[in-house]
């Protein structure tokens, strides 16, 4: 049985704003709604920059620590997808 539940969904996100050890300027989402259900984000994985013609996707692999979730940033837009989720 496949854990991953592909979703594809528009989501709502709040992100916040920090300084990297190099100082950049970064931006993380810190909880997103999906379903009208709030879930805060605990840990981030992996965060992949990556083009998909012109547009500058943001790829976001985090955890609230029970369920696992992929998100997707389009940079053009400004809009958020939750792209898939595995439970645990």
């Amino acid at each position: 049985m496949n854990p991953i539940i592909a979703i594809n969904q528009p989501i709502d996100v709040i992100a916040v704003f920090k300084k990297d050890t190099s100082k950049r300027l970064i931006c993380l989402p810190a909880k997103i709604r999906y379903k009208n259900q709030e879930i805060l984000i605990t840990t981030m994985a992996l965060h992949h920059p990556t083009k998909i013609g012109k547009r500058m996707i943001h790829i976001f692999d985090v955890s609230d620590g029970t369920n696992d979730y992929r998100l997707e940033f389009n940079a053009e837009s400004l809009s958020w997808r939750l792209q898939a989720m595995i439970t645990v």
